[in-house]
């Protein structure tokens, strides 16, 4: 007689609140804010601003990728904005406004700036100064440089050559799909390579990541001077649009950055996190701003609301984390 197979019963699918807050909650507010911004600000929705908003959230998407990288490892980077006004004045009088100069003002730009990463790092890992100390301290000293360099007055041309940046391919501008472009190859490295499982490994457990083998200080390393090289494109990309050199051009990157890889899901505590969360964050610190400036509220507005999605983020996720 033949035997009859037993097929096993499959295992129930339980779904889990918590994972679900987790990994899905940024994408369906940001779902959310875009149909409220359809009703609310329909103008928001025409070719043009799209192109502007899009445009303008490239700019802060780009600082919030090193940003991610910084609070994957637990630490934060305070000094991207001091990074991007150097960069501007760095563009203006290297170039004094002639496109053949380009090249030699960007790869000087890069270097100070990988400098300025190098140094937080150094500061965090061989003195053990804490991240926002660290940072911050760098920041008052990069500002204080450069107005000491410019007396106070930054000044200078932008050439022409960078204007490409500001134009278009279809709907998109060239800056957003930088932008995307940057935040692909850096999700690569991080779940498809062994530096972005150190990465993960020294923001989970940097005890344990060391006792594994791990080097944990260049990993730290390398991470601050990505994130200062992101600041420096993202700084690119804003001179550019601007088309000037200003004291206050990166004022509130720094702040927005972290709020965009917070919204995104990125833990300060490290470890959790991701780059497609942290553009769906940026996209709703974006349409957040776009919307309170749509609708002529004053800028106080702008930082309320802004504030209150910080905390309601926070609050969310760590509820989450804690349910079991």
């Amino acid at each position: 007689m033949m035997q009859q197979e037993t097929i096993p019963a499959a295992r129930p699918v339980s779904f889990s609140p918590r994972q679900f807050i987790l990994d899905y909650a940024v994408y369906m507010s940001l779902a959310l804010l875009l149909i409220v911004a359809f009703f609310v600000t329909p103008q928001m929705f025409t070719q043009e601003t799209l192109f502007l908003v899009l445009r303008q959230a490239s700019q802060l998407g780009i600082v919030a990728i090193g940003q991610t990288l910084v609070m994957l490892v637990a630490g934060l980077d305070l000094s991207v904005g001091g990074v991007i006004v150097v960069t501007a004045i760095v563009i203006a009088k290297v170039t004094g406004g002639d496109d053949s100069q380009i090249p030699s003002a960007l790869g000087l730009a890069l270097v100070i700036g990988m400098l300025i990463g190098f140094a937080n790092s150094l500061l965090i890992t061989k003195r053990n100064v804490p991240p926002f100390v660290a940072t911050l301290g760098m920041l008052v000293l990069v500002n204080g440089a450069q107005q000491a360099y410019t007396r106070g007055i930054p000044s200078g041309y932008i050439p022409d050559g960078l204007t490409v940046l500001n134009t278009g391919i279809g709907v998109f501008p060239v800056s957003f799909l930088l932008w995307i472009g940057l935040t692909l190859l850096m999700a690569f490295v991080l779940y498809g390579t062994s530096y972005g499982r150190r990465v993960f490994a020294v923001g989970s457990n940097r005890e344990a990541a060391r006792l594994s083998g791990i080097n944990v200080d260049r990993t730290l390393i390398s991470v601050y001077i990505l994130c200062s090289i992101f600041a420096v494109i993202a700084g690119i990309v804003l001179t550019s649009y601007v088309g000037y050199v200003d004291r206050y051009l990166g004022r509130g990157f720094d702040l927005d950055s972290i709020a965009a890889a917070v919204v995104g899901g990125t833990a300060f505590t490290g470890g959790r996190g991701s780059l497609l969360g942290t553009v769906a964050g940026v996209l709703i610190v974006q349409f957040l701003s776009s919307m309170t400036l749509a609708l002529g509220l004053d800028v106080q507005v702008q930082l309320i609301v802004k504030g209150l999605v910080i905390v309601a983020a926070v609050a969310l996720y760590s509820l989450a984390a804690r349910t079991k």
